[in-house]
């Protein structure tokens, strides 16, 4: 099978492949991109309407790129996919962090969270934020939350590690962040009493799908590396209901896959 958008086979290499195209700053412009690239001018734009995702290329400037990208996410994870073990280790740390609602979505921001390390490249933690329903699909089904927690390494590459959750029991970490759900947008808030650890919203399991992609906002700019978790993690229909009522339906319809094809990587080589 031919990798065209993962043409190199270590997650290492993907990187290097996609990177020159998603490099500014993840704490920049929360108004804007959800997973914080810094964008200039950009315009208003919702999930729904006259300003909703069908739209969002013709706001102008960089944004045309959410139209005629050819490695744009999400999308369908379906089909046969290439298998590859890689070097992937966790160190997250438990770190204070804030919570804001951007009014697209709830965005932590942990204050020194650590990140993840891949075949020897330090990924560091950034945010983490929530759509619901799940952006991304796994041959042919979303989930009723999707946390999408976005790294970047000292080259500027972005990763953006995908956990979907499907309806069932109530996610105890989930729980203790819901208490500080902010209901309307604004600034950046503490949250007090409450250590953040990415990990302990993530599945055990390190197996993934990998892909080369794009921020699912506009600008939707594109040389992102996706890591998807293949397994889902579950949360309560109250937890889903919760966000859903404060921030609404918050994600972009799935993209054309094109030719590219991902790679199906799990952890311990």
């Amino acid at each position: 099978m031919r990798l065209t958008a993962l043409a190199c086979s270590a997650l290492v290499l993907l990187s290097a492949c996609a990177k020159k195209e998603a490099h500014d700053d993840p704490h920049a412009a929360p108004h804007g991109d959800a997973h914080g690239a810094k964008t200039e001018a950009v315009a208003h734009w919702t999930y729904e309407g006259k300003e909703g995702p069908e739209h969002w290329a013709g706001m102008g400037g960089d944004n045309a790129v959410c139209g005629s990208g050819q490695r744009q996410s999400p999308i369908d994870i379906a089909g046969k996919t290439p298998q590859k073990a890689s070097k992937i280790q966790f160190a997250y740390r438990s770190s204070t962090a804030t919570i804001q609602n951007n009014g697209h979505t709830v965005i932590v921001t942990p204050q020194d969270g650590g990140g993840v390390i891949i075949d020897g490249t330090v990924y560091t933690l950034k945010q983490f934020h929530f759509h619901s329903p799940s952006e991304h699909a796994i041959n042919g089904q979303r989930t009723a939350l999707e946390t999408h927690f976005v790294h970047q390494n000292e080259h500027g590459d972005l990763l953006v590690v995908g956990v979907m959750s499907d309806i069932g029991n109530a996610d105890p970490m989930l729980a203790s962040l819901w208490t500080y759900l902010p209901t309307d947008p604004g600034q950046a808030l503490p949250l007090n009493d409450i250590l953040i650890n990415a990990q302990d919203l993530m599945p055990g399991t390190e197996d993934f799908y990998v892909y080369a992609g794009s921020l699912t906002t506009p600008p939707c700019t594109e040389g992102v590396t996706w890591m998807v978790f293949s397994s889902p993690l579950s949360v309560s229909a109250e937890q889903a209901d919760a966000f859903s009522r404060i921030v609404g339906p918050n994600s972009r319809p799935l993209q054309a896959r094109h030719d590219r094809d991902f790679l199906h990587v799990s952890g311990g080589a």
